[in-house]
């Protein structure tokens, strides 16, 4: 049986790949981030797939408790085995050995390959040559992909000699998944057909990487589907070609050194991790993504441009141990960090150097160091934005350069050197408002003009987007269709409404926080309220974006989450019964209290847009008007038909991404252009109807007329009998809710108090005056209008 520590192991090998495990050990789950059908309970749309630290992390509203857990944990329900057979069955999809494994295990492949031989080429007499999707996100062109009836790419899997193994399915958003009965260990996806001897034999993981790999360096180019059978194929090349030069090109697993397992354990580099070994028993070469992100080949040529990505994949080749081949030079490595920081050379005795001096020698072994000025906290710049450092990470730094040097150290001189930086280092500067940061440069929104990335920028972040030229003629109904027709849905096919949602996207991609308003999005499940959310993070930049729940924001511990972020995410908002005084202060660009857990507390300005989604409104108790002056109401009407819903439209829409910018860009040349529609929208009919539904002395208001003078109905109070809600203005209220069933009536203060801004959302304006009945006001009932709840007057007999 398994082992504890082998559950352990399998667990550490899997982490970064449970998207495609699980399909593979065949539980079907939404992609990365998305919301989507549960798989233990069967619910449809409240299970979140969320592995965030590559642990297969989810939750499900829906599920009894435990109603969250890891990759392990799903299994575990979804297939209701234990854990020790789920170790198994993610063993055999990573094609890991098994302690004591029995014969049959051996020859069942042998029967196999015949039977799923037979089954993939029914499969691949169904499929058409042609682009796929998945790689066209990618920038990839290869108009000559097997393809299925749903655009799927069908990626035979074979052995070196020929057999056929099975095949992988790679879906149009990029999931993927095992033909059921392929063999995976030793299998791999070649690129071309393997004749003859090969000089140089490339061995990747994912296809995508094999496709980019192809234009980097000369050789056949296997793909072995992931970094757990890099090993097993390898061996077979070897074995087969025992001087042929075989090259790992490695994924990159980065990750902080701070960052635990599941187990508490640090993370490690699996897929450096696999291809060092391997390296080392086969006696190949490795080349890894110089990234300080988690990053494979493609990753990097996307971010840097072929022509960089083939200079750095040659650079960054490298051999594992003390064997070479032939005359090859060998570089020795620090299996321990992905390079080695120079030695810093100084003729001065180390150990004599005063906290100040070693400070700055600290700076300079990172290159570019600054320090933020309320949170202390200290940023790194990595040539594109600035990233936030652990101070464990800048105390274990010091503590190398301390081994380098061959000098005695301890951990208050660390920390000394660590609180003298925060004070020596260069304070951070404020990020242009007007600046929008792409992985390739930075986009100013004010002149439109692209360039590189700059540290004097203060980005803290970019989208992720590669920022590309625009095509002759570029328009939104021949380069971005399915984005086009959610616009046109979500507006009715209103194409004012249609302009005011864009300029709602607009003010989340140019992070417009300074027009102090947040959007609100209604609307009945299945109306488009989710992919407006999705795009808008995709403006924003899915890690610039942050989710959460709207009563977090009155919370400074609730707030933390959100600090750095440039969108603020509440979707599927529950009811809420507050005065929303985090949202105000936030939107306000008041300075909020943050209580960051194990860390100092500070107060800070969030310079971030709010977007909150739900079925219903969201109902304040806030009466003066501070929430209703910044609240930007979209109601979304028409649900889709089931049969007409397209699953997949999120994922098209990302593809889209640069020309929708483009377009906005085009829309709103000013930015108070958009603005001003935002303005229209926050006092539009359709939101002042939404807010009398949830509203009831908003809806009581619409009923009465204001006059230019005070000389309407006095306001009366709640001792005056018999009721008389013709003359009276509480007595009107009391006898509105009556009639329309609802409870909890505001009290004659409150009322007096709270119907000057209520009236204020419907454009009307409040006068009174004081008079020797009371206080006459200049509001008339119109009775013809609330005929519905208003009492009858008696009638004498």
């Amino acid at each position: 049986m398994v082992s504890h520590i082998d559950i352990r192991s399998v667990k550490a090998a899997a982490q970064g790949h449970w998207e495609g495990l699980l399909v593979a050990c065949g539980v079907e789950v939404p992609a990365k981030g998305k919301h989507g059908a549960c798989p233990i309970c069967g619910g449809t749309d409240r299970f979140h797939f969320m592995d965030d630290h590559g642990h297969g992390d989810w939750h499900c509203r829906q599920c009894d408790n435990p109603n969250h857990g890891d990759g392990f944990d799903l299994l575990v329900r979804a297939k209701g085995i234990t854990i020790i057979e789920v170790a198994k069955v993610v063993a055999d999809a990573l094609a890991l050995p098994l302690p004591e494994p029995k014969p049959a295990r051996k020859e069942a492949p042998k029967s196999e390959v015949p039977l799923i031989a037979e089954k993939v080429n029914k499969l691949v007499a169904q499929t058409t040559i042609g682009q796929s999707d998945y790689l066209t996100k990618k920038g990839l062109q290869c108009p000559n992909q097997t393809l299925l009836k749903d655009g799927s790419l069908l990626l035979v899997t074979q052995t070196l000699d020929g057999t056929i193994t099975g095949a992988q399915i790679i879906k149009p958003n990029g999931e993927k998944r095992l033909v059921s009965g392929t063999q995976k260990k030793g299998s791999f996806i070649p690129l071309s057909a393997i004749t003859g001897m090969p000089d140089t034999i490339i061995i990747t993981e994912g296809y995508a990487t094999a496709l980019t790999v192809s234009q980097l360096h000369e050789g056949l180019v296997l793909a072995a589907m992931d970094e757990g059978n890099l090993s097993a194929v390898a061996e077979q090349v070897r074995e087969r070609w025992p001087d042929v030069k075989i090259i790992l090109a490695a994924d990159n697993d980065w990750h902080s050194p701070e960052e635990l397992d599941n187990n508490g354990k640090p993370k490690k580099n699996v897929g450096k991790m696999a291809a060092e070994k391997t390296a080392k028993a086969i006696n190949g070469w490795v080349t890894l993504p110089p990234t300080e992100h988690k990053a494979d080949w493609d990753d990097y040529r996307q971010h840097h441009g072929l022509e960089a990505a083939k200079q750095v994949f040659s650079e960054e080749l490298y051999q594992v141990g003390k064997k070479s081949m032939g005359t090859t030079n060998v570089i020795e490595i620090n299996s321990g960090k992905q390079k080695k920081k120079p030695k810093i050379d100084t003729e001065t005795d180390i150990a004599k150097l005063a906290p100040n001096q070693l400070a700055t020698l600290l700076i300079s072994r990172y290159g570019q160091l600054a320090v933020h000025p309320e949170s202390l906290t200290i940023y790194h710049y990595n040539g594109a934005t600035w990233q936030p450092m652990k101070d464990s990470e800048l105390s274990r730094e010091m503590a190398n350069f301390f081994i380098e040097n061959e000098t005695h150290f301890g951990m208050r001189r660390i920390s000394g050197v660590v609180d003298v930086l925060k004070v020596i280092a260069e304070p951070m500067g404020e990020t242009g408002i007007d600046l929008i940061g792409f992985s390739n440069g930075v986009l100013n929104t004010k002149t439109h003009a692209f360039r590189p990335h700059n540290p004097d920028d203060w980005l803290l972040h970019q989208n992720g987007i590669t920022y590309t030229e625009p095509e002759e003629g570029e328009n939104l109904k021949e380069h971005a269709p399915n984005y086009l027709k959610w616009l046109n849905h979500v507006s009715g096919g209103n194409p004012e409404k249609a302009r005011r949602i864009k300029a709602g996207l607009y003010m989340v991609f140019g992070n417009r926080h300074d027009w102090q308003m947040f959007i609100e999005a209604t609307g009945a499940g299945g109306s488009g309220k989710s992919v407006f959310a999705h795009v808008a993070e995709l403006l924003a930049g899915k890690h610039n974006a942050s989710s959460g729940e709207l009563k977090d924001l009155d919370d400074a511990r609730g707030r933390a989450q959100f600090v750095g972020k440039k969108l603020i995410l509440l979707p599927d908002q529950n009811k809420y019964s507050g005065d929303g005084a985090g949202l105000k202060a936030i939107t306000g660009g008041d300075s909020v209290g943050i209580n960051p857990k194990y860390e100092k507390q500070f107060s800070i300005m969030m310079k971030c847009v709010v977007l909150i989604t739900g079925n219903k409104p969201m109902q304040f108790t806030e009466r003066n008007n501070g929430i209703a002056r910044r609240r930007v109401i979209f109601h979304f009407n028409d649900i889709v038909e089931e049969k007409n819903k397209d699953k997949s439209l999120p994922e098209k829409i990302e593809a889209e991404i640069p020309v929708i910018i483009r377009d906005l860009l085009r829309e709103f040349p000013q930015p108070e252009i958009a603005n001003a529609l935002l303005i229209e929208q926050r006092g539009s009919g359709e939101a002042t109807e939404i807010k009398r539904e949830t509203d009831p002395l908003i809806d009581f208001c619409a009923y009465l007329i204001a006059l230019e003078g005070a000389s309407g109905m006095l306001m009366g109070n709640a001792n005056i009998t018999p009721p008389a809600p013709r003359k009276y203005l509480y007595h009107a209220y009391m006898s509105y809710m009556q009639g329309n069933g609802n409870k909890n009536s505001l009290s004659l203060t409150t009322f007096g108090r709270s119907i000057d801004s209520a009236l204020k959302e419907l454009g009307k304006r409040y006068l009174r005056e004081r008079t020797m009945h009371g206080y006459r006001t200049n509001l008339e009932l119109n009775e013809t209008e609330a005929e519905d709840w208003l009492p009858r007057v008696p009638t004498q007999s």
